[in-house]
């Protein structure tokens, strides 16, 4: 009870600070505009930036592209090598996708392992949540970080 009491004084004195910081006697100093419907004043801020911020963010943005994707979760069903490794592998891939239509199975293959890993969780708990219904079918399933495909839009 004392926490909402709180909450509702500081709303109550928001709007008096906020209406403290106007703009009624210093309009020279800003750009100010009439609201056509309301008839009140109305603050156009300009925001201007270094052109490094935009540097920066354009080299996040290639580094992304580069990596052909998001750090995230993925299941990993199957890991082994050897003669039977790569058919066992699909045979892996072939189960995950008739037992779990939704989620996307890949294989992996990092010389001399072949992997199967299924899902592209953008969180663990998300990962975690298909991994309680992956291990029952492949009892050493575990979660591995990996990048993970762009999610459909």
């Amino acid at each position: 009870m004392g926490k909402i009491m709180l909450l509702t004084i500081f709303f109550a004195f928001l709007g008096v600070v906020t209406d403290a910081q106007g703009l009624k006697g210093n309009k020279n100093n800003y750009n100010v505009v009439e609201d056509y419907f309301t008839g009140r004043d109305t603050v156009v801020v300009t925001l201007i930036n270094d052109p490094r911020l935009d540097t920066l963010i354009y080299r996040h943005i290639q580094s992304r592209a580069e990596i052909g994707g998001l750090r995230g979760y993925r299941i990993q069903v199957y890991f082994g090598s050897g003669r039977q490794a790569r058919k066992e592998a699909n045979e892996a891939k072939a189960s995950c996708i008739l037992l779990f239509p939704t989620q996307k199975a890949h294989i992996l293959y990092q010389t001399p392992f072949y992997k199967v890993r299924v899902g592209d969780f953008r969180t663990r708990n998300e990962a975690f949540i298909w991994h309680k219904k992956i291990v029952r079918k492949f009892p050493k399933a575990y979660i591995v970080n990996d990048i993970i495909n762009f999610p459909e839009l």
